[in-house]
């Protein structure tokens, strides 16, 4: 019986091998994929990848203390803070190193820059709210003027920098960035202050939270209520003690003889437009602690 020699077949050879190096190719982007992975997994939370592929400083962890610790009316627990302050720490810490000054990198663009100045603000406020102890009545409280020693005697660090708030409000935050919008965007730790959101600003939503903060605002009646019987309008006090802000604003957008009730109108969506001709009195301010 003749056996028959088997003929290897040649393409079988090559399409193994070709396989072969497929299965190769593709376990080297799987191993290639899996270490991007880990890098990313494994990147501090210090800043965040911006679309453009620069990297920016993340807010994250202000986000995660309110989130927290404030509650939907903006009222804080500061006694629970109190208890459990490790990312309100955390955050103070990369506060105080870390800015648009010694790490400008991280902050390209005007709105990155004040996006981080009203969060710092907000979070050195419940710092203050802390130092003094949570359970005082009201931050206005102590010195021989009213609020001294919570705005102007306390200091605060931050970007490398010892501040009081009210310099940080007053000589950098209101004359560098000139947008009034930031009197509904920062908050003072008082009834009377606008209500603090249970986010953080943001330098890519910046324009479309502060303009929602400032509608919000106007449109509450504890800040702002008409009364046509007796033809008058009472604002928070907030729009005297910064009239200069928003008449300046008015001005420049060619408003010649403005009123401070122009500046209202502008964010006064679902509430109806305040007459010019209605005397203008101011609301007292409540100074009590925004805390629940």
């Amino acid at each position: 019986m003749n056996r028959r020699t088997p003929v290897t077949n040649p393409v079988g050879i090559w399409g193994s091998a070709a396989a072969a190096a497929t299965v190769a190719a593709a376990a080297s982007v799987a191993t290639l994929a899996s270490l991007v992975l880990l890098a990313l997994v494994a990147a501090p939370a210090t800043a965040q990848v911006a679309p453009e592929g620069r990297e920016r400083f993340s807010h994250a962890e202000w986000t995660a203390v309110l989130e927290r610790f404030v509650d939907e009316k903006g009222r804080v627990d500061y006694e629970a803070l109190a208890r459990d302050r490790a990312g309100l720490d955390a955050w103070l810490a990369r506060l105080a190193r870390q800015g648009p000054k010694s790490n400008p990198s991280l902050f390209p663009t005007r709105d990155d820059r004040l996006a981080y100045y009203v969060n710092a603000y907000n979070a050195l406020v419940f710092q203050g709210v802390l130092s003094r102890g949570p359970e005082k009545e009201s931050v206005w409280n102590g010195g021989l003027v009213s609020g001294y020693s919570f705005f102007v005697s306390m200091k605060v660090r931050l970007d490398g920098e010892t501040w009081s708030l009210k310099a940080l409000e007053d000589d950098l935050i209101r004359k560098e960035f000139a947008d009034p919008r930031i009197h509904a965007a920062l908050n003072c730790a008082s009834i009377g202050c606008p209500r603090l959101p249970r986010e953080a600003f943001v330098p890519e939503r910046l324009d479309a939270q502060l303009d929602a903060a400032m509608r919000e605002f106007v449109e509450e009646d504890r800040n702002v209520a008409a009364d046509p019987g007796r033809r008058t309008v009472t604002l928070s006090k907030i729009f005297d003690w910064f009239e200069k802000d928003f008449l300046s604003f008015e001005r420049a957008r060619g408003n010649a003889d403005p009123e401070i009730v122009d500046y209202v109108n502008r964010y006064r969506v679902t509430k109806p437009k305040l007459d010019r001709s209605f005397r203008v009195r101011y609301f007292d301010y409540d100074k009590r602690i925004n805390g629940r």
